[in-house]
């Protein structure tokens, strides 16, 4: 039996992101259907209060937002490499632009192009998550948001016109970053209409949609909260754990995303890395749990 535990729901574009670094690492993995929209009941147990999808669970440790799962993953499973160390750093910024400034140029002419297949309870839900989103135009922003989203595919295009992955001649986390938002955004007609005319980028998009996405075995929600209640987290530092002095290892933190979805995790720092820290909570009903959140992407605050 597979440890990883994927929570997710199957039209999540990081879902898809996650699934295409599991099936690259030839990974089994359990896969709980989590709901599109709050309340998440049986997350948020887990996880503290975030509430974004895909969650990672391995026993009672949960891995939050995919940056951090692909470093994790990484680590666990080396073989095979995704990014070589060479590219790591390019890799590495290029993922964060994809997945918060690309995102954001796809998601809102996306969601307002889905409009009619949409119930309306999930515009309530994206509204609350997200400052600023209606289905209205937005002020102009979904207009905006178009013209930026197709400059963006026209660089990815003349790229990968030149080289068959973002980075060179092999797949990396750059790859997978700007994938999920693309495949994503192509259901928008005027995203869709103008892969048509970016044969390169077109291609790169159906190379890695016929990649392998993991061998998935579904797991109820309750199944999976058993295991976390079952599990006892290990609480020793890694070899790369770092002393952090706005980060001391017994304070309590609060952590919280600096862009959308601002839910509150608090907890008592364990330990930290470089871009990690991770802290211990304890819930009512499933006990003693360490979350990982990555400090790139996230405001946390020491509380007095």
């Amino acid at each position: 039996m597979s440890d990883l535990i994927l929570h997710q729901y199957e039209t999540s574009p990081f879902s898809e992101k996650m699934r295409k670094m599991l099936g690259f690492k030839g990974l089994a993995y359990h896969s709980v259907e989590q709901p599109n929209i709050a309340p998440k009941p049986a997350l948020t147990p887990l996880t503290g209060g975030y509430r974004r999808i895909p969650v990672l669970q391995i026993g009672a440790h949960i891995y939050c937002d995919t940056a951090l799962m692909v470093r994790e993953l990484e680590r666990r499973f080396p073989d095979p490499c995704l990014t070589p160390p060479a590219l790591m750093g390019a890799a590495e910024v290029i993922a964060d632009w994809a997945d918060h400034r690309l995102f954001s140029m796809a998601a809102l002419p996306t969601v307002v192009a889905l409009a009619e297949i949409l119930p309306p309870e999930f515009f309530e839900d994206r509204a609350k998550m997200s400052p600023g989103f209606a289905t209205d135009g937005a002020g102009g922003r979904v207009a905006h948001s178009e013209n930026q989203m197709l400059l963006a595919m026209a660089t990815l295009d003349a790229q990968l016109d030149q080289t068959p992955f973002l980075l060179g001649e092999n797949l990396t986390h750059a790859d997978l970053s700007v994938y999920h938002v693309i495949n994503f955004a192509r259901t928008a007609p005027v995203f869709g209409g103008a892969l048509g005319t970016r044969p390169a980028l077109s291609a790169w998009l159906e190379k890695i949609r016929a990649m392998d996405s993991g061998t998935a075995t579904p797991m109820t929600q309750e199944a999976a909260l058993d295991i976390a209640r079952s599990a006892q987290p290990d609480k020793t530092s890694p070899q790369d754990a770092i002393d952090d002095p706005h980060l001391p290892v017994g304070a309590s933190l609060t952590i919280q995303a600096d862009d959308y979805g601002q839910e509150v995790t608090q907890g008592e720092i364990v330990w930290t890395r470089e871009n990690e820290v991770v802290v211990h909570r304890h819930d009512a009903d499933i006990g003693d749990i360490l979350v990982h959140y990555p400090k790139q992407g996230y405001r946390l605050a020491v509380d007095a």
